[in-house]
């Protein structure tokens, strides 16, 4: 049995969410400060990269979702009995999507709210955007341990992706160091894509057999 090109393509989607996620982080300029005098004209000046990034964190929320299942699919395939860990991974994905998601729609609004010189709803869409990755973050801490735990216990990645994965859920919820997750999440998604897809080509090669 062969999987479909759509199959085969579930796996890159994480790289891709990565690649976008890294996009908007260099793209879109904000000041640290929303309530600073000069916001709106920083964040006004440059509508158009900020409107950029905030589309790209909803397409990067969409590549989410697709690797969510992709997720699901990698760790399920070792999965004897109750999916659990699979079910967490693929959970905590689709809660990092509507964070991830929710972040650009925060980012589109601040852009707007900046072009028509609104000061004080900039100040307020800016603090929003200051801690709007939260709700993403919850979900990839969950994801990260059901899919490190899962790998570890499934065999079914490499031992070092998994601790890899499951520190990085540690790193996750402890509060301020989280800003370590937001740094590296380019490069975890890219590898995480690499490490799937290769165990899609090794699952279709034994089903192939079979």
């Amino acid at each position: 049995m062969r999987l479909s090109a759509f199959e085969k393509f579930l796996p890159w989607t994480g790289g891709l969410a990565g690649i976008l996620w890294a996009g908007q982080m260099f793209i879109a300029k904000t000041p640290d400060d929303p309530a600073d005098t000069k916001a709106v004209t920083v964040i006004g000046d440059a509508a158009v990269q900020n409107s950029i990034a905030g589309f790209a964190l909803l397409a990067g929320a969409l590549m989410l979702v697709f690797f969510a299942a992709a997720a699901r699919t990698s760790l399920r395939s070792g999965e004897a009995g109750e999916p659990t860990y699979s079910s967490v991974a693929h959970g905590g994905f689709l809660v990092a999507a509507a964070g991830v998601g929710g972040l650009g729609i925060v980012q589109i609004a601040l852009t707007n709210a900046a072009e028509v010189h609104d000061a004080a709803a900039t100040a307020t869409i800016g603090q929003l955007a200051l801690v709007g990755w939260l709700p993403a973050l919850v979900g990839l801490v969950a994801a990260f341990w059901g899919l490190g735990l899962g790998g570890l216990r499934t065999a079914t990645l490499p031992k070092w992706f998994a601790i890899t994965t499951v520190v990085l859920g540690v790193v996750g919820a402890l509060g301020p160091a989280a800003m370590v997750v937001y740094l590296l999440l380019p490069l975890w998604l890219i590898a995480a894509s690499l490490v799937t897809a290769r165990r899609s080509r090794a699952r279709e090669a034994q089903l192939a057999g079979a």
